[in-house]
């Protein structure tokens, strides 16, 4: 499991400086961002500039715990909870101080960014999937 911690800045809240909702899914895709190099060996740019190829969310849940608040640090765990031909599980969780703050279950699907299709996942790739998972 992968594990970041990013800052819930003024962007990210309301004018009451909670977090307002659209913005957790921009953290967690920060998130999932550092996830895919630190996991993949592959930065989002390599991915999508050098190999024209894209992940995006098809299927993505959200449960909501504690309401965030302006200058809160957030954990982020990122797990791999199950790994297709092209596509992939996450879970994201989302603590402050020990506590949950809300947490997400993405399907990502691995595309090729030119045809806008699915593919499968190249082996190198598969394999680093795998072990995360395991």
């Amino acid at each position: 499991m992968f594990r970041t911690t990013l800052p819930l800045r003024f962007a990210h809240c309301d004018p009451a400086g909670i977090a307002y909702y659209p913005r957790y899914f921009e953290l967690c895709d920060a998130a999932i961002e550092d996830w895919t190099a630190a996991v993949l060996g592959i930065t989002r740019r390599e991915m999508h500039v050098d190999r024209g190829l894209g992940l995006p969310t098809v299927t993505l849940t959200a449960d909501f715990a504690v309401p965030s608040r302006l200058g809160d640090m957030l954990d982020f765990t990122v797990t791999v909870t199950r790994v297709g031909r092209s596509s992939v599980d996450l879970n994201v969780d989302i603590d402050c101080a020990g506590e949950r703050r809300f947490s997400v279950r993405y399907t990502q699907v691995l595309t090729d960014l030119a045809e806008g299709t699915s593919r499968p996942w190249p082996p190198e790739l598969h394999e680093c999937l795998i072990e995360e998972s395991a």
